[in-house]
């Protein structure tokens, strides 16, 4: 039988016999039940109902009476056993920030107490607790694996499924490449500015700003055919965050970066092109004129 079920004993004998009286006996001391009579109640059941049983009936005959024992019953009561145990973690499904702090608990269905509980991790020796609640006051991580916890009565012995602990490494120090901070380009040009950080668990989102408006997303920011427009100030928002549903969210801001773009000299091109070409063909007509004067004097 298990703990909490409910038993009963019955006190028989032969027919025809004359039977005044009835006692239960349980280790040798006799049990009274809630009601007198040939039944034993035993409800609900504990583990120290465990033994052996037998009535004693007083016998009456035409001459005397006298006790009589009956043949033991053993009753065997065993711990209830653990059916299942779960294991729920604060913040919820155990993603938190580095530095933070972890509580996980171990929760149990039902079960013969008292229940003693060892808390593991994966790859972990010792055990990390022996209560069921552990708390880590300020994860590292070292601390990110799978998480479980054990459960025993003295009889049986179940274990949790396991809870995977993530520490999520916040973003920090974003940079925009290449520096310096400040950048003079001229007009069709093409740009190409890279925003990373320094720290930060994937995935890492990224957001570009121009002016503070913002204007891209990604890691990369191409800018082909830059015009006036394009002068400005430049950052970029690197975030990532605890959980699919963003309940934590960090962010890191890089520098500004100031681009100017400067406006082409077309013109200027143009004019210092003609002016090369003609000074050539001034020299080489006033070669060719001293020349055929030379030539045209000592003909002469």
């Amino acid at each position: 039988m298990l703990e909490g079920d409910t038993v009963t004993l019955r006190c028989r004998w032969r027919q025809g016999m004359s039977v005044n009286e009835v006692r239960f006996h349980h280790g040798g001391k006799e049990v009274r039940g809630p009601l007198p009579g040939t039944k034993l109640f035993l409800s609900p059941l504990q583990l120290n109902h465990s033994g052996h049983y037998y009535c004693w009936f007083l016998v009456k005959t035409r001459e005397s009476e006298k006790w009589q024992q009956s043949a033991p019953v053993t009753v065997t009561v065993h711990k209830i056993p653990i059916p299942w145990v779960s294991v729920w973690a604060q913040p919820p499904r155990g993603q938190v920030a580095l530095g933070d702090r972890l509580v996980l608990n171990c929760t149990v269905a039902m079960g013969t107490r008292p229940l003693s509980f060892t808390w593991h991790r994966e790859g972990s020796g010792a055990p990390l607790g022996t209560s069921p609640r552990l708390e880590l006051r300020h994860v590292g991580n070292n601390d990110s694996g799978h998480y479980h916890c054990w459960v025993s009565n003295g009889d049986s012995v179940a274990e949790s499924v396991p809870l995977n602990v993530t520490v999520l490494v916040p973003v920090a120090n974003a940079t925009i490449t290449p520096g310096p901070l400040s950048h003079e380009v001229h007009t069709g040009d093409n740009v190409t500015l890279h925003c990373s950080v320094q720290v930060g668990s994937a995935p890492v989102t990224f957001t570009w700003r121009h002016n503070g408006r913002e204007v891209a997303q990604g890691p990369i920011l191409e800018l082909g055919d830059v015009d006036v427009r394009d002068s400005g100030t430049y950052q970029c928002v690197a975030t990532n965050q605890l959980g699919q549903d963003g309940h934590c969210m960090f962010r890191a801001l890089s520098p500004e970066l100031a681009l100017e773009v400067s406006p082409g000299s077309p013109w200027v091109t143009a004019v210092a092109t003609g002016v090369g070409g003609s000074l050539l063909f001034l020299v080489l007509l006033v070669a060719v004129i001293v020349g055929w004067h030379r030539r045209h004097h000592l003909g002469g």
